[in-house]
């Protein structure tokens, strides 16, 4: 069986199984990033994401976006466990052909966004490489009564996300389809947000969380296997652009792809028990983040109510590297 049936994540559980975890990582594979044990009252946060010319980086981005994208990227995993970025490394595979002045846009974008997190980047290393490769590594700090993981979602909590859905998947399907669309649905795909000021925000209140980098389906399914429970979805509070109808008729793609099975959003999906709804409402208006109420935690099932009141099972599935064509 190759790369292409088994899929990243049964890969990753081949690594998993024959090397186990590290038995100084609190939280191993399995989560957004591991935890590591750092002082008494904190733990420190790390993660890594190795990001392609091939998989990420349409040539229609400039250097500044790219640069900007992988610091996002990075930080996406750090701020799904509401901690505060401490610092980035960054490894660089180069074509040797690469001109001067992609690699000062690259480093500027990468500059502005470290700038834009309170961030910095601490060291990394360059090679050469037939195509653009970057493997970034972020390093977080949060106190250990707030670290947020994928389990702890408990029934009855509300399911919740950040942002906008299906926006990013629909520019890259426009740039994929040559359409006229707005500029908004470029930006969103070429200059995601990494929610690091909303994971800290909602660390001493949210059950559960991670990032939907691979999709709004997957995330949810992962965060419902990792707490032991199940989940109700609404598709009437799912939030997107009234635009987005239109691109997925033009694009000749099913909404629910869009909105379900498509990654690249760097929201953040997060349960919270309904006590603390009013709390973690005002400090999203305060940070002048839009974010909604989408569904809530149940016993068992995995099921999407649909306008019209009826019932499908979500499938587990989302963006999968190996596998997926996106």
């Amino acid at each position: 069986m190759d790369l292409s049936q088994l899929g990243e994540r049964k890969i990753i559980k081949i690594f998993q199984k024959i090397y186990g975890d590290c038995d100084k990582a609190v939280l191993g594979m399995g989560d957004d990033s591991c935890i590591i044990e750092q002082d008494e009252n904190h733990y420190l946060v790390v993660s890594t994401d190795l990001l392609s010319r091939k998989t990420h980086f349409p040539l229609e981005m400039s250097p500044q976006n790219i640069g900007k994208y992988a610091v996002n990227a990075c930080l996406s995993d750090i701020a799904s466990m509401g901690a505060n970025p401490l610092g980035l490394l960054f490894s660089y595979g180069l074509p040797k052909n690469t001109e001067e002045n992609f690699i000062k846009g690259l480093a500027q974008g990468i500059g502005q966004a470290c700038t834009d997190h309170n961030t910095c980047v601490l060291g990394g290393d360059t090679k050469e490489q037939d195509e653009l490769l970057i493997t970034g590594i972020a390093l977080g700090k949060v106190q250990k009564d707030r670290v947020l993981r994928r389990s702890g979602a408990k029934v009855n909590d509300l399911i919740c996300t950040t942002g906008m859905i299906g926006s990013s998947a629909a520019g890259f399907y426009a740039m994929i389809k040559e359409l006229d669309v707005p500029t908004k649905f470029i930006k969103a795909a070429f200059e995601p947000q990494a929610r690091i000021k909303e994971g800290i925000a909602i660390n001493k209140y949210a059950s559960s969380c991670a990032d939907i980098s691979d999709g709004l389906a997957y995330t949810i399914h992962e965060i419902a296997k990792s707490s032991k429970v199940g989940f109700r979805i609404y598709e009437k509070d799912i939030p997107c652009d009234e635009e987005l109808g239109e691109i997925s008729e033009l694009a000749g793609i099913n909404l629910d792809e869009i909105l379900l099975y498509n990654g690249g959003e760097y929201e953040l999906l997060f349960t919270l028990p309904k006590q603390n709804l009013a709390v973690v409402e005002r400090k999203m208006e305060q940070l002048q983040t839009s974010f909604s109420v989408i569904g809530e935690i149940v016993k068992n099932g995995n099921k999407l109510i649909r306008d019209d009141g009826s019932e499908e099972n979500i499938e587990l599935r989302g963006y999968e590297a190996f596998k997926s064509n996106f």
